[in-house]
C-alpha cells in the first residue's frame, strides 16, 4: 500500500497561495504537476476538471480533494496548495482552503481509494488541521503529515 507520506515532500506542498477562482487553482496545480513529474498539464486539466463535473470532491474542514486517474501515470502523485484565503464552491458546502490533488494510474483503483481514505483520516483530527493550517513552511506542513503517518502506520503482524 502507498502511504501518504512517500507522496507528499516539501517540493509539492506550496502554501500561501492567492487565486481568484477554482478554474485557476486547478490550471495552477495541473502545470505544477505536470512540471514535477513531467506529465503533460492539459491532460491533467481535463481529468481534474472531468472529475468534478460528476461531483464536488470537497470533503469538509476546508478540504478540497480533487483526484482522476492518468493513463500511462507509473505511480500515483500529489500536490498540496494551501490558500492565503479561501475559494468558494457553491452554497451547498463551505470554502476550500486547502487542495489536495491526486493523480493515479488508470488501474490503481484501490491504491487511490486507499489515499483518499488516508486523506479524509489525515483531515478529520482537529489537532492535526490546525497544525496543518498555521505551518509556517512546506517542511513544516510535510512534517506534521510525516507525524500523524508514523501514528498510523500499518504495522505487520
Amino acid at each position: 500500500m502507498i502511504e501518504l507520506c512517500s507522496l507528499l515532500k516539501p517540493e509539492n506542498i506550496l502554501l500561501g497561495i492567492a487565486a481568484s477562482s477554482k478554474k485557476r487553482i486547478f490550471e495552477m496545480a495541473s502545470q505544477t504537476l505536470g512540471l514535477l513529474y513531467n506529465l503533460d498539464r492539459k491532460e491533467i486539466f481535463d481529468g481534474l476538471t472531468m472529475r468534478e463535473k460528476l461531483g464536488s470532491t470537497y470533503l469538509g474542514h476546508g478540504l478540497s480533494l480533487p483526484h482522476c486517474r492518468i493513463k500511462g501515470l507509473d505511480s500515483p502523485k500529489a500536490l498540496i496548495i494551501r490558500l492565503n484565503g479561501e475559494i468558494e464552491n457553491g452554497a451547498e458546502t463551505e470554502p476550500t482552503s486547502i487542495y489536495f490533488f491526486l493523480l493515479a494510474p488508470e488501474q490503481a483503483c484501490e491504491e487511490h481509494l486507499q489515499i483518499l481514505a488516508q486523506v479524509a483520516d489525515l483531515f478529520s483530527s482537529d489537532e492535526v488541521r490546525n497544525k496543518l493550517m498555521t505551518a509556517t513552511s512546506s517542511s513544516e506542513f510535510a512534517g506534521v503529515v510525516s507525524s500523524w503517518c508514523e501514528l498510523h502506520s500499518e504495522t505487520p503482524i
